[in-house]
């Protein structure tokens, strides 16, 4: 589906929005078209409507802070698809998610106990830490700080470099 940057009335990037919620603020007259656009390929093509990449509100809104949901898939995109262990890079579906300080020994489910690990490596690792398994961490699992920012990880590259100026701006 295609997504459209949603700014605020003073040009910071507030959301990741779909074009359909995107083409309901540009006919409610709530958005507008973030800036003369001089072609097509800077347009989401839907039927016969074009709906801008960037769109800004026409009014100003407080937005609240937004917490990155803590779930599988923003594990693996934290960690770029890259067992933490061995360091290859895998499809979605061929990780599992591995608790550092193992579960058994009541091991938080949180962002900063969780990495993406291959079946090898977690079948290597097991019941252990790290440490007890000799496997070496490539990084330190963390929480992700910038909602926005982490959220551009899962888009095409295309794209995230025409909304790049827009974050850089901001």
């Amino acid at each position: 589906m295609q997504k459209v940057l949603l700014l605020d009335i003073y040009n910071h990037p507030i959301n990741i929005c779909s074009w359909k919620r995107a083409l309901i603020l540009l006919l409610k007259g709530k958005a507008e078209t973030a800036r003369r656009l001089n072609n097509i390929e800077n347009m989401i093509k839907v039927d016969n409507t074009l709906i801008p990449y960037v769109i800004k509100l026409t009014y100003d809104l407080a937005v609240p802070y937004k917490e990155l949901p803590f779930c599988r898939e923003n594990i693996l995109v934290r960690d770029e698809f890259v067992c933490q262990y061995c360091g290859k890079k895998f499809k979605p579906e061929e990780l599992t998610l591995d608790h550092v300080f193992p579960k058994s020994r009541l091991g938080p489910d949180i962002w900063e106990n969780i990495v993406a690990c291959c079946k090898e490596c977690n079948q290597k690792k097991a019941d252990r830490t790290p440490k007890e398994a000799k496997m070496k961490l490539l990084r330190r699992p963390y929480r992700p700080k910038d909602y926005l920012k982490f959220e551009l990880k899962k888009y095409p590259e295309n794209l995230v470099k025409y909304w790049q100026e827009f974050f850089e701006a901001s």
